[in-house]
């Protein structure tokens, strides 16, 4: 007869080879202590079981101790992070999430992995650093910390972002540079993301995550101390302004290949491809910068050529130059200008098309001889598309008939195509291809400038006109056509989320808060393509071949295994997103351009 006690055999994950930090043990016992029993009364409303040995009784009543073990197996084979592993080695924590993985229905080997390495990055590790973080204060004599103190919001981000240590001696010089970061910036971060979001002359969704931290660097050169009655006063707005101007500045100086041009500096990219959206793991194959600027040009070809903005600020140009739209002398002349004479130095529609050509297979542009054309993207990215959108048809049909054992929910199919996908992009998008990408975003950032500017929206009417409306009106008068702005602004902002899940997917450090959100970009990406094309999308093309081994080499030019994969009715086909170049329409053309 199997015992709860004999369960522990298959629960048994080696732990981590590294001497502990006494801290580190103190926290571990402290977190095993809240999994013996009250983890189930608070987690659980509806069911019997209360207590660890409750969880372990399932899984011999519901015959899971051969899934259970295969799963630890797989585990101990995994190189997990130290964190994560210290806290599956406890067998009380390890059963809670395998209850867990049990009570959302992953019973099979594959997808019960996946739960596990969820669960335990949620709940179990928060309590874990949460108990590190607060023993090393209490040895500081910091018995409490006021939450409702202002510098202290950035705590769960610090954490979080940078986790804690766990070997003998690191954990308290950590914690100590969380508690500088947080004496010295703690405010500042907290009046910065106040002072954006109750100013209105610049667009909230210029500061981005680069241009904060820049920000931030600049008001700590300042020594900037902030006082709240001075700050409610409008006191330090002028400090903040300073700093963003400076990170603009900086940016621009630093962050655009065609400076080179007029510069004599040596030239480092520093962008790190995050776009702007409109609102306010590693092994030495996969290249997580790769894919970011991928998942850029991505953006770069749904906003700058499907929405035609590149066409719209060229014939603005024109317009203007030919007298026939009037700007005053300013911001937007200066920009309208610079524009135009940047133009011979920046990257043609053939170019750009190129571009787009060989890292995604997009468009109908010409390459090379030499060029090797990223066919097999088109491949992996429908094949993710459509496991997305299974995995979401069959988690509804869980929910509404309760038949998760028949419905095969799994998320493990995903996984793999992601992982292919890292491979495929870390391929072709090499060479010339990161600079080319960093200058067509900074071209592309220059014609929404001008599109956007008050002169323009004034000019096809009225300020109170948004950008989306604006495009669609001058794109409907210059070329007889308005682009769905809405539809595709979505295929570009949800089209990069997707990309960042491939950038930062690591198979043993999925959230469920990442998983989530990739689920509701496929869920908008697919309605919006449905919407530009017409047609129903299907989300049940044929299945994936068996894995290959996990260290075998790829296959392919872009380490894709599922050439042979027919793209089915409703997969994007080469001439999907479709759109005439300025070079191809007369409109812009380096030809009109040379006459005036």
């Amino acid at each position: 007869m199997v015992t709860t006690s004999s369960v522990d055999a298959v629960l048994a994950i080696n732990a981590p080879s590294v001497t502990l930090d006494d801290y580190a043990t103190q926290a571990l016992e402290a977190v095993e202590s809240y999994y013996e029993t009250t983890f189930y009364t608070e987690t659980f409303s509806t069911v019997s079981i209360t207590t660890v040995d409750g969880a372990k009784g399932v899984i011999i009543s519901e015959s899971l101790t051969g899934v259970v073990s295969q799963v630890t197996e797989n585990l101990n084979d995994t190189s997990l992070d130290y964190v994560v592993q210290l806290l599956l080695s406890s067998t009380t924590i390890y059963a809670g999430m395998i209850y867990l993985a049990y009570q959302e229905g992953s019973i099979d080997e594959d997808s019960m992995y996946n739960a596990v390495l969820r669960y335990v990055q949620e709940n179990p590790l928060t309590r874990f650093y949460g108990q590190m973080f607060g023993l090393v204060c209490l040895d500081k004599h910091i018995s409490s910390i006021d939450l409702g103190d202002n510098k202290w919001q950035i705590l769960d981000d610090l954490i979080e972002d940078s986790g804690l240590p766990i070997i003998s001696g690191e954990v308290e010089p950590a914690v100590e540079e969380i508690l500088d970061t947080i004496n010295e910036r703690g405010l500042l971060y907290y009046y910065l993301d106040e002072f954006i979001g109750r100013q209105t002359d610049i667009d909230s969704s210029k500061f981005t995550d680069s241009i904060k931290e820049k920000m931030l660097d600049r008001l700590v050169e300042l020594e900037v101390t902030i006082d709240e009655d001075s700050y409610n006063e409008g006191d330090y707005d002028k400090y903040f302004i300073l700093a963003y101007n400076y990170a603009q500045t900086g940016a621009s100086d630093s962050e655009d290949p065609i400076d080179l041009v007029y510069s004599s500096k040596d030239f480092e990219n520093t962008w790190d491809f995050s776009v702007d959206r409109f609102e306010s793991i590693e092994n030495e194959r996969i290249s997580k910068n790769n894919i970011l600027a991928a998942g850029a040009l991505d953006y770069i070809y749904c906003v700058g050529e499907v929405m035609q903005v590149f066409d719209i600020a060229n014939a603005l140009v024109l317009r203007w130059a030919s007298g026939l739209l009037d700007i005053p002398d300013g911001d937007t002349a200066s920009a309208l200008y610079r524009f135009h004479k940047r133009r011979s130095e920046r990257s043609t529609p053939e170019e750009r098309a190129m571009l787009y050509k060989r890292v995604l297979n997009k468009g109908n542009g010409q390459v090379l001889s030499r060029m090797a054309v990223n066919s097999d993207f088109t491949t992996l990215w429908e094949q993710l598309i459509s496991e997305v959108m299974r995995y979401i048809h069959k988690t509804e049909r869980k929910a509404y008939w309760n038949t998760w054992q028949e419905s095969g929910v799994r998320n493990t199919r995903i996984y793999e195509v992601t992982e292919d996908l890292q491979y495929n992009l870390s391929d072709y998008m090499t060479g010339m291809a990161h600079l080319q990408v960093t200058e067509d975003y900074n071209h592309l950032q220059e014609a929404m400038e001008i599109v956007n500017s008050d002169d323009v929206r004034s000019y096809y009417g009225g300020k109170r006109e948004s950008l989306w409306n604006t495009i669609e009106r001058i794109a409907k008068e210059e070329f007889g056509k308005a682009p769905n702005t809405e539809t595709i602004k979505t295929l570009a902002v949800d089209g990069n989320k997707i990309f960042e899940w491939i950038a930062n997917f690591n198979e043993n450090a999925v959230k469920s808060s990442q998983f989530d959100q990739l689920l509701t970009s496929v869920e908008a990406w697919v309605l919006a393509r449905e919407t530009l094309n017409g047609k129903h999308y299907n989300h049940s093309p044929r299945s994936l071949p068996s894995r290959h081994p996990s260290n075998s080499p790829r296959m392919g030019n872009g380490g894709a295994n599922f050439v042979a994969y027919d793209i089915k009715q409703g997969n994007m086909d080469d001439d999907d997103f479709e759109f005439d170049n300025l070079a191809s329409t007369g409109v812009g053309s380096n030809e009109e351009f040379d006459r005036w």
